[in-house]
C-alpha cells in the first residue's frame, strides 16, 4: 500500500493509523533517510523545538486554512510510533546524506539558486488557490520546484521507487509526501513488472492487490 500523506497537517497521522489498521504489515517504508527516522524516533522520546527555515514556516503558515499542523510531520512520526509499538520494521528510503549532496552539485546550477531565491520573496504576496488542498499543494510544489531543483525531486522519486522494489516483503506499507505520490508511482510502473496502475481520482492511495496488481483509490 502506498500512502500519500499531507506533511504538515496533523490530520495525516489519522490517516496512517488507519491504514496501518487496516491489516498486518510486515515492513513500513518512509519517504525520509535512515538518519532522519532516527532522528524522529529521539524526538519521540524528547521532544524538541525543531528549526525551520523561511520557506516551510511560509507552507505552514498557509497550510493552516486546512486544518491543525505538526512539525515534524504527524504522519511520519505515527509510522513509526505504530511499527515500533507492534514489532514492524521501518525504514526510510529517501536519498542518504552524502549521496544527495551529489544529486543536488549534478542537478542545480547557480541559476537555479538566484531564481528560487525571487521566488522566495515572493511567497507570501502570491496569490494562491486556498479553496482546495490538493490544488495548492500542486500550485505550491510546482512553484518552488522548478529548473533543477525539480531534477533533484524526480531523482528523489526514482530513487525511492527503487528502495521500495529492494526493501518490500510481504504486505508493505510506503508513506510518502504527496507531492512526490504522482512521481513515485510513474517511476515504480516502469520498475515492477507485472503491475498495473489503475488510478481513482478519490484520494493518494495505491493498494496493492496479491502483488499482481495496483489501484489508486
Amino acid at each position: 500500500m502506498i500512502l500519500g500523506v499531507n506533511k504538515a497537517l496533523r490530520e495525516s497521522g489519522r490517516t496512517v493509523e488507519e491504514a496501518f489498521s487496516s491489516g498486518h504489515f510486515d515492513i513500513i517504508l518512509i519517504s525520509i533517510t535512515e538518519e532522519e527516522v532516527d532522528g524522529l524516533r529521539k524526538y519521540i522520546e524528547n521532544p524538541v523545538e525543531v528549526e525551520m527555515d523561511d520557506v516551510e514556516i511560509i507552507y505552514e503558515y498557509f497550510m493552516k486554512n486546512f486544518g491543525d499542523t505538526s512539525i515534524p510531520p504527524e504522519a511520519y512520526i505515527t509510522a513509526i510510533k505504530m511499527a515500533d509499538k507492534n514489532g514492524v520494521e521501518v525504514r526510510g528510503i529517501d536519498i542518504p546524506s552524502g549521496e544527495y549532496e551529489d544529486v543536488f552539485i549534478d542537478n542545480v546550477q547557480l541559476s537555479d539558486m538566484l531564481l528560487l531565491s525571487l521566488r522566495r520573496r515572493r511567497l507570501l504576496k502570491k496569490r494562491w488557490d486556498l479553496s482546495d488542498l490538493d490544488n495548492f499543494i500542486t500550485q505550491w510544489d510546482s512553484y518552488v520546484n522548478k529548473g533543477g531543483y525539480l531534477k533533484v525531486e524526480k531523482e528523489r522519486a526514482k530513487h525511492m521507487a527503487a528502495e521500495i522494489v529492494n526493501r518490500k516483503r510481504g504486505n508493505t506499507l510506503v508513506v510518502v509526501e504527496s507531492e512526490r505520490f504522482n512521481d513515485l508511482l510513474e517511476s515504480l510502473s516502469s520498475t515492477l513488472q507485472g503491475y498495473t496502475l489503475q488510478e481513482n481520482v478519490g484520494g493518494k492511495r495505491a493498494v496493492s492487490s496479491g502483488g499482481l496488481s495496483q489501484s489508486v483509490s
